[in-house]
C-alpha cells in the first residue's frame, strides 16, 4: 500500500513537472514583486503617475532608454513596438518606456519621441520624473547605467552618452516581476506568447 502511494506521488510529481515545461509556468515564475514600492513619475503628457500602481491590472512590459541614445534604445522600441502591434486586440496590456536621461528627457520630449517612432500611445506610457525617483526605480529593477563624459557644442548643449543594462521586463497584473528580456533581442513570438499567459490570469 505504502509503494503504491509513493508512485502515485511520483507520478502526480512528474505530471507537474511536466505540465510546468509545456506551459512556460518556470519561465514565469515570480521573480520580485514592486506592490510595496512607489515611485512619483510624469508620463509624456505631463500627467503625474504613481509607479507601478497606476497601472495596476493590466500586464506590463516595460523598457529602459533615453532619447538621445545612438543604438541600443531604438532597437528595444522597435521590438516593444513589434509586440505592442502583435497584441493590438488585446485588452489589459500596457507598455512603458522609463528614461533614465530625466536631465533632457522631458515629458514635451518624451511625447516627440513617441510620435517619431510611431507609438500607439493609447497604452504606452513613456516616464521621467525627480532623478532621485528615477533612479530608485532603476536601482529596484536592477538597471544599471554609466555616464560617458559630458562635452559641450558651440550654443553650449550638453551633449553626454549613457551605457546601460540592455532589458525588458515583464510585469504582470499585481505587480509582480515575471521575466526579464534582453531588449535588442526581444523575441516577439516569445513575449507575446507570455504576455497571452499573464493575461489569461486572474
Amino acid at each position: 500500500m505504502v509503494f503504491r502511494i509513493n508512485l502515485n506521488f511520483t507520478g502526480i510529481l512528474i505530471t507537474a513537472v511536466m505540465f510546468c515545461f509545456a506551459t512556460g509556468c518556470d519561465r514565469l515564475s515570480v521573480k520580485e514583486s514592486l506592490k510595496e514600492t512607489e515611485f512619483n513619475l510624469v508620463d509624456q503628457d505631463g500627467q503625474k503617475i504613481s509607479f507601478p500602481e497606476a497601472y495596476s491590472g493590466n500586464v506590463m512590459l516595460v523598457g529602459y532608454v533615453y532619447t538621445h541614445c545612438p543604438d541600443i534604445c531604438p532597437i528595444i522600441t522597435y521590438n516593444m513596438r513589434d509586440v505592442q502591434r502583435e497584441l493590438a486586440e488585446e485588452e489589459g496590456l500596457m507598455l512603458v518606456s522609463v528614461s533614465f536621461d530625466p536631465d533632457r528627457d522631458t515629458p514635451e520630449i518624451l511625447y516627440q519621441y513617441a510620435e517619431s517612432y510611431r507609438l500607439n500611445q493609447g497604452n504606452w506610457r513613456l516616464l521621467t520624473g525627480e532623478k532621485k525617483e528615477v533612479e530608485a526605480l532603476l536601482e529596484k529593477l536592477q538597471i544599471a547605467t554609466v555616464k560617458t563624459p559630458t562635452r559641450f557644442a558651440e550654443d553650449n548643449t550638453p551633449i553626454y552618452f549613457i551605457d546601460h543594462t540592455d532589458r525588458v521586463t515583464l510585469i504582470d497584473k499585481k505587480g509582480q516581476i515575471r521575466r526579464h528580456y534582453m531588449g535588442s533581442e526581444l523575441s516577439s513570438d516569445e513575449v507575446t506568447e507570455d504576455i497571452r499567459t499573464l493575461l489569461q490570469e486572474s
